[in-house]
């Protein structure tokens, strides 16, 4: 059994995906934990939601590949009684699964009101909130977590930097400073890509996939600047500003999203709860992409309870807070809840300034 030169480097590519997701979580993994030290008990709550988020979203990933793989003879007239590897080659070589995935959760009304969720939230206030937070805390690798994110699931990723921000030391209260400033290598990246997510619904078959990886590499950029260089900058943006107006972006964008996935007439909230389940489970990238959307809300409103840093009289309110956010999620969305939360508020500011 021979392959031509493009199926070994189409397996190749296929083989080195997995890879790569292998190497982020173990650089990752050592990076949280270089030596034996006591683990705080908020910990492992993170853990478990890293794995329970993982489990779901990578069963339908499986799901949508063996989808992807079941069409595809079908559709090409390929021999589906010939050697496995033989025909798994194929099918990489002539399905580009990344693009397959993707336009399947972004053409629709429904869809892509799940869909962009996701999206608002990761090029928006988590964007901010890993390259602010991140430095802070001198979290080691905070590109890593980003391309995780991307490659396997924002729940995951998001959860496992909660994670690292729990087990890291608490910063200096001088610190909280330079986070009130954001550069133009982190302000621009965010807004370009919040353009890119505002397109969306209007690309066509040329410019959907141009948009959707400026979309996606953009965001990594914040992350990989050296903090000498990137705190460095005469035309930076303050923190909060910038989080406003992620926050405004994200509500219009939602806005618009659930209008038109209403419908005109507008359905009954009963109807559209209903049809936006359907939805989720019409196929299995979207219902990957829409359980990553409720598990990252379910672990945002779970971080902004056990964070560290809360004093325990403190908890009450904030967990009366997160009920309300956990209830209010479903339709305001993530998305644009939490640059409204993480936007540092002036009395904050001002507490770092009298230090």
């Amino acid at each position: 059994m021979e392959f031509s030169r493009s199926e070994l480097v189409a397996m190749s590519v296929f083989g080195s995906y997995f890879s790569i997701i292998a190497g982020l979580f173990l650089v990752i993994w050592r990076s949280l934990f270089p030596r034996p030290t006591p683990v705080k008990s908020t910990a492992y709550v993170f853990i478990a939601l890293a794995l329970a988020s993982f489990g779901h979203t990578w069963f339908y990933m499986f799901k949508f590949m063996a989808w992807s793989f079941k069409n595809y003879e079908p559709a090409k007239s390929t021999d589906s009684a010939g050697n496995m590897l033989k025909r798994i080659s194929g099918w990489l070589l002539d399905t580009s699964l990344f693009e397959q995935a993707w336009a399947s959760v972004c053409f629709g009304q429904v869809n892509w009101w799940w869909s962009q969720q996701l999206c608002l939230f990761t090029v928006g206030a988590w964007t901010i909130f890993l390259a602010t937070e991140g430095r802070r805390y001198q979290v080691k690798l905070i590109w890593a977590y980003m391309l995780l994110g991307q490659l396997v699931a924002i729940s995951v990723a998001s959860n496992l930097f909660y994670l690292s921000l729990v087990l890291a030391a608490p910063p200096p209260p001088s610190s909280r400073l330079s986070g009130l400033r954001a550069p133009p290598a982190l302000w621009i990246p965010v807004l370009i890509s919040l353009g890119a997510v505002a397109s969306s619904p209007f690309t066509d078959q040329r410019t959907f996939l141009p948009n959707l990886l400026l979309m996606h590499s953009l965001i990594v950029v914040p992350l990989l600047v050296p903090d000498t260089l990137f705190w460095k900058s005469r035309f930076s943006m303050g923190t909060p500003t910038l989080y406003v107006g992620v926050f405004v972006a994200a509500l219009a964008m939602h806005t618009r999203a659930t209008s038109h996935a209403l419908g005109d007439p507008a359905v009954s909230a009963p109807e559209f709860a209903r049809n936006a389940w359907r939805v989720l489970h019409s196929h299995p990238a979207q219902a990957s992409i829409s359980w990553d959307v409720i598990w990252t809300s379910i672990s945002f409103v779970v971080w902004l309870v056990l964070q560290p840093g809360q004093k325990a009289q403190g908890r009450g309110l904030r967990l009366l807070t997160a009920s309300y956010l956990l209830l209010a999620t479903p339709l305001v969305s993530v998305g644009v809840l939490a640059p409204h939360v993480l936007r540092p508020r002036e009395d904050e500011s001002e507490k770092s300034k009298d230090v």
